[in-house]
């Protein structure tokens, strides 16, 4: 019987799996797909220095952006799959100069050490943005990672670590008792384990719904468009709201991403690709033209309270959730897996999680 087990394998599970296995617990990983293929794999990697609009998780941001260099740079040793993380920097746009100040200020308050650029200062750093954006915000420590190779390198951690995963066999039911969870019923049977950590995403309200209050979870649609150039057009992310372009080393350009709240329909539409290769054209004006490669679409775990849902849930002493990070779930990842190690270990986890209790959205305003 494992410690603990798992439950879901997107890049959350997967980092607490391969967390909890360095402490020395026997881990068991469950996924009801191939795990890794839904908002983990679909998002664009990119992965900021802190969060400015959201207090509670501001900590875990900036705590996993310091662990993201060591993360990468141990699991490359370990498994020799570069995730290609890199501190590339990001220009942050804004569409007045009110909106761009403010956010200038609100990154420099953190200690960012943010710089206003204009027109010409601009163009210096990245020529082929559009000359007539006059001006925007320089923030040095925007990072990005190539999702798919970060999980690909996470699993095959996990694997060397005795993690045992187990594919495309779903939790369907629970059996609970005298305030633990007894065992996690599957396709294939019963599940035993000393505890048990929830990290599915999208899916976890609907997975504890047996159990639990409704935490509040629930999936987000986000579209992405990529491009292909023969040599990168541009360096640094690019960001104006919602929107962002992310270049990769080998000239794929991303272009996201948007918010629909369409439940779990998981498709792209021609509008919403339109849209983004508009926004990426007027943006940096050499990507016209530039081939689709594909697009996809992923969907991410909202959550209603306005923060991720960690720790302990009320009345069950040995089930535990890690989950509803929205937009931010590969980008938090480090910090969230070694606090919920923490956690389970009976630590004082590393930053203060008092506003993360997994309570329904009512409970926790």
């Amino acid at each position: 019987m494992a410690d603990v087990a798992v439950i879901g394998a997107g890049v959350i599970g997967l980092s607490c799996a391969w967390e909890l296995a360095g402490a020395g617990l026997q881990v068991e990983l469950l996924d009801c797909s191939a795990g890794g293929t839904e908002a983990s794999w679909a998002g664009a990697g990119m992965i900021p220095p802190g969060d400015t609009e959201c207090a509670a998780t501001d900590q875990l941001a900036q705590l996993s952006s310091r662990l993201w260099p060591e993360v990468s740079r141990h699991l490359h040793e370990l498994t020799g799959i570069d995730n290609e993380y890199q501190l590339c920097g990001g220009v942050l746009l804004a569409p007045d100069s009110d909106r761009l100040e403010a956010l200038q200020q609100s990154w420099r308050r953190r200690g960012n050490g943010v710089q206003r650029l204009g027109q010409a200062e601009l163009s210096a750093m990245e020529p082929g943005m559009n000359p007539g954006i006059s001006e925007g915000v320089f923030l040095p420590e925007m990072a990005q990672v190539r999702n798919p190779r970060h999980l690909k390198a996470l699993r095959a951690a996990c694997l060397q670590a005795g993690v045992k995963i187990t594919p495309d066999q779903g939790v369907v039911g629970w059996e609970s008792g005298q305030g633990q969870v007894q065992a996690a019923l599957t396709q294939e049977g019963r599940l035993q384990a000393g505890s048990f950590l929830v990290t599915a995403g999208a899916w976890t309200s609907e997975l504890l719904r047996s159990l639990t209050p409704d935490l509040g979870i629930r999936p987000m649609r986000g579209q992405i468009v990529q491009l292909k150039a023969d040599q990168p057009v541009f360096s640094r992310v690019i960001e104006a709201g919602k929107h962002y372009l992310v270049p990769r080393r080998d000239g794929h350009v991303l272009i996201g991403a948007t918010e629909e709240d369409v439940g779990f329909v998981k498709a792209n539409t021609g509008e919403a690709t339109e849209r983004l290769l508009r926004f990426a054209v007027e943006t940096v004006p050499a990507l016209a033209g530039l081939p689709i490669v594909r697009t996809w679409s992923g969907l991410r775990p909202f959550s209603a309270s306005g923060h991720p849902c960690l720790g302990r849930m009320p009345g069950l002493e040995n089930l535990w959730v890690a989950a509803g990070h929205f937009r931010a779930g590969l980008s938090n990842s480090p910090a969230t897996a070694l606090v919920m190690r923490q956690l389970l270990l009976g630590q004082s986890p590393a930053v203060d999680v008092s506003g993360f209790a997994p309570l329904p959205p009512e409970s926790a305003s």
